[in-house]
């Protein structure tokens, strides 16, 4: 029989109602983590929203690399238009490599519907809601509607079949309508925010933002697309849609250490049971200087690491992390979990691949004085095994990176021996 104690809440014990070091992003509206505990980027956001601020639509690209709060910084800036009277859908756009440019469209309406679906106080007239109501409705097809398409609740997927899929323009001009409307009984323009277009081929991605350049350029729309290194070079070679960004794109780079460790201050105050509850904070100061270091302070590979070490080491009453015990706990956490059953020779590959920020096959065939068809067989048992991952392309060179977790391997117990990289 399970033990009961394994159901309990651990965060509990520490004063707060559930896990400070949560890596999902702060949401425009809702969300255990409030939009107040964003810390920094003031810059950024006030650049960011002139743009939003001005009439006549644009188109923004954002990145930098994963983990670092991108989609967390847009949401805020999102949530304050949202509060100024401006439209932005509620959950931002998660871009998908198998998305023709129809696709494309209809998951940018369903995310509108979605949100309007919402509001008791909807910006457009009934007939034109009902019009956008009938592309999500299961199976239904609704010809006086003039759209035609199955989907399942207000989330258009691939794998459902349209009852008739209608001509791109066709809903180019639908979604133009919808915008035109929200314009006029708003007074304000509508923002749209793509994520992770790091998910999306090189082949596709050309292909997607080259159809869709007119979609972009839908008068009263502000379109804000996030990525990383790979998908700004891509987007750099496509001529027709790099010439209609409205600014250079925005690069974010990680947080300053005391930006990061206000951040988890806040988190913990905005999460805490009552006032009655005293917080406890389960690690030194130690251990995150020694983790922002380590993880070059970014701030999801900071908390992720701190969640993991947190929830494994503790049980019956709350613990305190220090340097050696976090070091140990998450070194053996790895070990278990992922290095186990890698054979000699795979371990050595991957212990070549932390020592840098990226690498080549080539460079590591090189260094290694191994045939790049082995190196290139190693890396694909360390990417099936979620030891490392494709961190950009460069025409036909693929940069390899570690996962942040390997870096857990590098931890020192003894606090007078210091991180080496």
């Amino acid at each position: 029989m399970q033990d009961n104690n394994s159901l309990k809440d651990i965060w509990e014990l520490y004063g707060v109602k559930e896990n400070p070091f949560s890596t999902s992003p702060i949401l425009v509206i809702g969300g255990a983590i409030p939009i107040d505990s964003f810390v920094g980027r003031s810059e950024h956001i006030t650049r960011l929203s002139k743009i939003l601020g001005s009439k006549g639509g644009s188109r923004t690209f954002i990145y930098g690399d994963v983990g670092i709060g991108k989609t967390s910084f847009v949401n805020v800036v999102r949530s304050s238009a949202f509060e100024k009277g401006f439209f932005t859908h509620f959950k931002e756009i998660t871009t998908q490599d198998a998305w023709s440019a129809d696709d494309f469209i209809l998951n940018t309406l369903s995310a509108i519907y979605a949100t309007l679906k919402l509001l008791k106080q909807k910006p457009i007239r009934d007939e034109l809601y009902k019009k956008l109501e009938s592309l999500f409705e299961i199976g239904r097809t609704n010809i006086n509607a003039g759209i035609s398409v199955a989907g399942f609740g207000g989330n258009y997927a691939v794998e459902q079949n349209a009852t008739e899929k209608l001509p791109l323009f066709s809903l180019q001009t639908f979604f133009s309508e919808i915008v035109a409307e929200i314009n006029i009984n708003t007074e304000k323009e509508v923002i749209i925010h793509y994520n992770n277009l790091e998910l999306i081929s090189e082949k596709k991605i050309k292909y997607l933002f080259d159809n869709l350049r007119d979609f972009f350029q839908t008068k009263g729309v502000h379109f804000i697309f996030i990525g990383n290194l790979t998908a700004y070079s891509i987007l750099q070679s496509i001529p027709r849609f790099s010439s209609i960004l409205s600014d250079t794109p925005f690069h974010i780079e990680v947080l300053n250490y005391e930006e990061v460790k206000e951040v988890i201050k806040k988190r913990f105050e905005y999460l805490r049971i009552s006032k009655d509850y005293n917080i406890i904070s389960p690690y030194t100061e130690d251990c995150l200087h020694v983790l922002y270091a380590l993880m070059q302070g970014n701030i999801r590979d900071i908390l992720n690491s701190l969640s993991t070490a947190v929830f494994d080491a503790t049980n019956e009453s709350p613990i305190l992390l220090d340097r050696n015990r976090l070091a140990r706990t998450l070194k053996e956490i790895l070990e278990k979990r992922y290095l186990n059953t890698l054979t000699p020779r795979v371990r050595v590959v991957l212990a070549e691949i932390i020592k840098y920020d990226e690498i080549t096959n080539k460079v590591l065939s090189d260094k290694l004085k191994m045939p790049r068809s082995n190196i290139s067989t190693y890396i694909k048992e360390l990417e099936n095994s979620g030891c490392v991952y494709l961190r950009r392309k460069n025409g036909k060179d693929k940069y390899w990176k570690a996962d942040p977790k390997i870096k857990w391997s590098l931890l020192k117990e003894s606090a007078q021996q210091t991180l080496t990289f």
